[in-house]
């Protein structure tokens, strides 16, 4: 019953971070974390489609995204493959 109770409480939690990142009214935090060849990276953007270090020209809609980056080495040659996991619209009021 109790961890019932926990998953609810921290979903909840997770619904109104969500929402308030969204709205712009909380800052998303920004993270790269590496672990091996895998590479967990999350920021806010004004364009989401954009790999991160890539540099890519600005949209209007700013969002947060979160990407997965695998490092390769295939002979001698480094390559990276992004995967965007998560990309979450901040909307600001004007």
């Amino acid at each position: 019953m109790l961890l019932a109770v926990c998953l609810v409480c921290l979903s909840g939690a997770c619904t109104i971070v969500g929402a308030s990142v969204q709205r712009g009214a909380l800052a998303p935090p920004w993270f790269d974390l590496r672990l091996g060849l895998l590479r967990l990276v999350g920021y806010s953007t004004w364009n989401a489609n954009c790999p991160p270090y890539v540099g890519c020209a600005p949209t209007r809609q700013e969002a947060y995204v979160i990407w997965l980056i695998i490092d390769r080495q295939v002979y001698d040659v480094a390559s990276q493959t992004a995967y965007r996991f998560v990309s979450l619209p901040i909307e600001h009021d004007r």
